[in-house]
């Protein structure tokens, strides 16, 4: 058995609790599962409209049982920038950053977005 003793916090963040450790107890990432099931969904579901496979956002809602206010939330997910993409589907996005922080006052223009993300704070 190996016990490990590391000072670290409890964060609320959405739906989830995330365990905050200091900087240097960290591997450099946390994924965040919710994160990734959002972005992951936003493309394939692009993806699907694009193909011809699904008509709009009514229909993704209809086929997942997902509500539509829900589904119209998520889409823009797959229009993040590059770099915001790559950091939430490696873990290395801000410890706080929550579902919300990226589709509330959703902007096309991925210079926007990384300003409004770099706004989150890193630490309570």
């Amino acid at each position: 058995m190996i016990n490990l003793n590391v000072r670290a916090n409890f964060r609320r963040c959405g739906g989830e609790v995330r365990l905050l450790l200091p900087p240097e107890a960290t591997p450099g990432t946390l994924t965040a599962p919710s994160l990734v099931r959002a972005v992951a969904r936003a493309h394939d579901w692009v993806e699907r409209i694009v193909r011809g496979e699904l008509s709009n956002q009514r229909a993704i809602a209809a086929e997942t049982g997902l509500d539509e206010r829900y589904v119209s939330k998520i889409i823009p997910l797959a229009f993040l920038a590059p770099d915001i993409t790559e950091a939430v589907l490696d873990g290395k996005q801000e410890p706080n950053l929550v579902l919300n922080d990226l589709v509330s006052g959703w902007s096309s223009d991925w210079s926007a977005q990384r300003r409004t993300i770099s706004a989150i704070p890193a630490s309570l």
